[in-house]
């Protein structure tokens, strides 16, 4: 393929992959006013949740599927599911209607996430993958800073649904350039394990609702939340059984059982908990102590974003280079744990320019681990592997946003209620914690106590958030560098081979 072709292509799938990561972003921004439009507040966290469902639940299905029937096909399929699911979205006359909608955009963003990257790899030589990993990158980090804004502006100067409507140019764009992605080397004739998707789909399920709303709607040892921690216990228990017994598991266990492979996983979700909580606590920081509107805040999230997607690309020119697939990943855990720990520090004088500059030290760690690791396991996997190992990857990062929502949350949360009782006794959080912009009508020393409050509950979580980080640091420090090395090296020396003989043929 020409240069220009390669190009064209590659700007398709970071379009997709930019689709599936800026609707979640919008819509957050856009909810109060949707609720606002069709009612029932009791419904909200199902936006998100149903979405967050559909995606986690599908992804490891189209990593199989796609090696199966073709990761073009599927990922178009995905793609058009997208499309379909955001047009029904904007047509939607009642949450209920929204919610389902919700759920088939879910569907399709669980094949954009998990095959997009994996389409890189069939895209690329093999030497230069590192690099245009770490230019997706450069998206994943975009996504996050410009959801917000955009969302901001469509609810100000249009309405809510043109968060739903974008998606469709866009996404016939996307496959207009797909047009010229090359045939993959190999395709796998089998059946799908369908038992097995159901129990994955199930373990997960559970796992994402009892995340999704303890901390906030029932507490962590509710019956609700530990009924939902054991079923999700015994589905994936009985999931790794089944695998271990069927001729044709959906989620081969050997991808799991090298210690590369099983290690660049969990750090890549360890790396997931990090950048969630880096988008999502400084903004309320910005709003509900600095005093910086909605809008403006989601700006000052662009040094952390850039420092991600500046990272990200030099991990992937050095990993192209000198490699340094340990090393990166070891110095990010470093970097990620220092930034949360100078977040944890803050305090109700804090300026915003020392929160943006702290996370920004986080954000460098972000770029270091996600991609590096990502590049390790596509190149430990064999070819007929590595649409399934990459869709696994993704997942694992997708359940690390999602224990990170939950898991800090909870604590800031809990933290808050405790502070304001103590400051403010029979003061109504629940009227400032999700529009903390509110803050600013009150009463100046009222302002104090809550601007007090909120930031010592954000040090909370921040602080939360280290540990985290330790153990990520231990999974990659406990990663065999030499077998890396060796298998990197070997991986290369095998596409090199494919190269010469496709020349001489």
């Amino acid at each position: 393929m020409s240069s220009r072709k390669v190009a064209l292509v590659f700007f398709g799938i970071l379009l997709g992959t930019t689709l599936s990561g800026l609707d979640a972003a919008i819509v957050a921004t856009a909810a109060p006013t949707i609720i606002a439009d069709l009612g029932d507040l009791s419904l909200l966290p199902w936006l998100t949740t149903a979405y967050l469902l559909c995606q986690v639940t599908t992804m490891p299905v189209y990593g199989k599927l796609g090696d199966i029937y073709r990761r073009k096909r599927m990922f178009i399929i995905a793609i058009c599911t997208f499309l379909l699911g955001s047009a029904l979205c904007g047509l939607s006359t009642s949450m209920a209607m929204l919610i389902v909608c919700r759920g088939m955009q879910g569907v399709g963003a669980g094949g954009i996430t998990g095959l997009g990257m994996a389409l890189v790899a069939d895209l690329v030589p093999s030497e230069k993958l590192g690099r245009y990993l770490g230019y997706t990158g450069l998206v994943f980090a975009a996504t996050s800073v410009l959801g917000p804004f955009v969302g901001g502006l469509f609810v100000d100067h249009l309405s809510w649904r043109w968060a739903f409507y974008i998606n469709v140019p866009l996404g016939v764009l996307c496959l207009i350039a797909l047009i010229y992605q090359p045939a993959q080397a190999v395709i796998i004739k089998h059946r799908i394990d369908v038992l097995g998707a159901l129990l994955l789909g199930g373990g997960v399920t559970c796992l994402l609702l009892a995340l999704s709303h303890t901390g906030s709607d029932a507490p962590w040892t509710s019956p609700r939340t530990l009924g939902l921690l054991a079923a999700f216990v015994v589905a994936i228990a009985l999931f790794v059984v089944w695998e271990r017994r069927v001729a044709e598991p959906l989620l081969p266990l050997r991808i799991l059982s090298t210690r590369i492979t099983s290690l660049c996983t969990f750090a890549n979700l360890v790396a997931g908990v990090g950048f969630t909580c880096g988008i999502i606590y400084p903004p309320v920081f910005f709003q509900a102590v600095a005093g910086v509107d909605a809008s403006r805040s989601g700006l000052l999230l662009a040094p952390f974003a850039f420092t991600c997607a500046v990272s990200t690309l030099a991990a992937g020119q050095i990993t192209d280079r000198i490699g340094g697939y340990k090393a990166l990943p070891l110095v990010g855990m470093v970097f990620l744990g220092a930034g949360y720990g100078l977040l944890g520090t803050i305090t109700a004088t804090t300026s915003a320019a020392e929160v943006m500059a702290f996370a920004m030290v986080a954000g460098v760690g972000v770029g270091f681990v996600m991609q590096t690791l990502l590049y390790v396991v596509q190149r430990s996997s064999s070819v007929r592997d590595i649409g399934v190992a990459t869709s696994t990857v993704m997942l694992f990062r997708v359940l690390g946003s999602s224990l990170g929502v939950a898991v800090l949350g909870s604590a800031f949360t809990s933290s808050l209620t405790s502070e304001v009782d103590q400051r403010l006794p029979g003061f109504p959080t629940s009227e400032i914690q999700g529009a903390p912009q509110k803050i600013a009508a009150l009463a100046p020393e009222v302002q104090a106590q809550l601007h007090d409050a909120f930031a010592t509950s954000l040090a909370t979580a921040f602080r939360v958030a280290v540990p985290f980080m330790v153990v990520g640091f231990v999974a990659v420090a406990l990663i065999p560098g030499r077998k890396v090395r060796a298998r990197m090296a070997e991986a290369h020396e095998q596409v090199v081979s494919a190269e010469a003989v496709a020349h001489g043929a």
